[in-house]
């Protein structure tokens, strides 16, 4: 890394003497919020993403349904934010493994699930407390729980110096060397502050800045990416931006993921945030756009389901058993029997909805055969 490279930066670049790396340089940001130029073009990007985010939340709002869709949509972050990081895992191959039950998990697939976990527990701490030091390392802990990086202080702020380059690379030749460890919980705190005060600054902008602040101080050894996108989810809920978690943001990171970390780095280089913030504006448009078609037709899916199960005997045993399927199209029978009914029921209500053309067997195996909603995954898939 060449010191004439961040002439300009919105921070410094130090150099720091360490015991175990050697002599290196370390980028260290300023405190939140650095200057942003405030033109015509920003205030029309943050209108038009405003309102197409404030569609989404509304919908949130007068779906009779909307929690159904919360587990696939969180799903559907969990899984793109795993994948920047290196997870490689579908979408059906996550279905899947969680429709086998533990015993047949994917170690992938844990991963995902760990994601998902971590969000939730910061979605449920959140409505009696704002977003803080405690519970970002309360999230930590549970992503890295029994998977890749449990090896790597979870829960706890790092300790040692870390940095972004090819594998096997020296910290002297990295792309990137964030802030050195004394610095992290300081530069936290004010991210923190930064986010809990009220300074006229519109609220998307504020989220720009809190991902681009949490990945450029790089607070853990491990997880900083997916912990850095998990709070994003957070922060929108907790300023009731979306009122449900029905935002994969992540989503369009990875389909940009080039830009997505070009940009960050380039934001560190020259100081100027705002092709970062047009870009963060633009991923939250077009998922939420793209969140806002979805729901609207898994509502409709739903709609006529619910009116084929209602001709049927066993109506309200079927009924509950198509909003398992928004949860997770792909099923067992014996997990039909997590309803309350015995197996012979689960049975039938199984071929059922076979016979109405909503589920599909996937295999001829007479054992544990797993049953597929085909219209609820393509309106979900990735």
């Amino acid at each position: 890394m060449e010191k004439e490279e961040f002439v300009g930066a919105y921070g410094d670049i130090k150099i720091r003497e360490d015991a175990k790396w050697g002599t290196h340089l370390a980028f260290s940001p300023k405190p939140l919020p650095p200057p942003i130029v405030f033109d015509q073009k920003l205030a029309l990007a943050i209108s038009r993403t405003e309102r197409i985010v404030g569609k989404l939340s509304g919908v949130g709002l007068q779906l009779p349904n909307a929690n159904l869709l919360i587990m696939p949509y969180l799903r559907k972050e969990a899984l793109s934010s795993s994948r920047i990081e290196g997870t490689r895992i579908s979408l059906s191959d996550l279905l899947l493994s969680e429709a086998k039950g533990a015993e047949e998990q994917m170690p992938d697939a844990l991963e995902v699930a760990n994601y998902i976990r971590a969000v939730n527990f910061g979605l449920e701490k959140i409505k009696e407390m704002p977003i803080g030091l405690e519970l970002i390392k309360e999230m930590h802990k549970i992503l890295l729980q029994g998977v890749r990086g449990r090896d790597r202080s979870p829960g706890q702020y790092r300790q040692v110096q870390n940095w972004i380059g090819p594998p096997n690379s020296k910290v002297q030749d990295a792309n990137f060397v964030p802030p050195g460890p004394e610095e992290v919980t300081p530069l936290i705190e004010n991210m923190i502050s930064y986010l809990n005060q009220d300074d006229g600054m519109p609220l998307l902008v504020k989220c720009a800045l809190m991902h681009y602040q949490f990945e450029t101080i790089h607070p853990f050894s491990d997880g900083n990416g997916r912990i850095g996108r998990a709070l994003i989810t957070l922060y929108l809920c907790k300023k009731k931006i979306i009122i449900k978690p029905l935002l994969y943001i992540s989503g369009y990171f990875e389909a940009h993921k080039r830009e997505y970390s070009s940009l960050l780095l380039k934001t560190n280089k020259d100081g100027k945030f705002e092709d970062w913030v047009f870009f963060f504006l633009e991923a939250l448009r077009v998922q939420s756009e793209d969140a806002l078609n979805r729901a609207i037709k898994l509502q409709e899916l739903r709609e006529e389901y619910r009116k084929k199960a209602q001709t049927q005997s066993q109506s309200n045993n079927l009924l509950e058993l198509i909003d398992e399927l928004f949860k997770n199209p792909y099923i067992r029978i014996t997990t039909v029997e997590n309803l309350g009914v015995t197996y012979p029921t689960a049975k039938r209500l199984v071929e059922t909805l076979v016979n109405l053309s909503i589920l599909k067997s996937m295999d001829t195996s007479q054992r544990n055969k797993i049953y597929f909603a085909h219209e609820i995954f393509d309106i979900i898939d990735v």
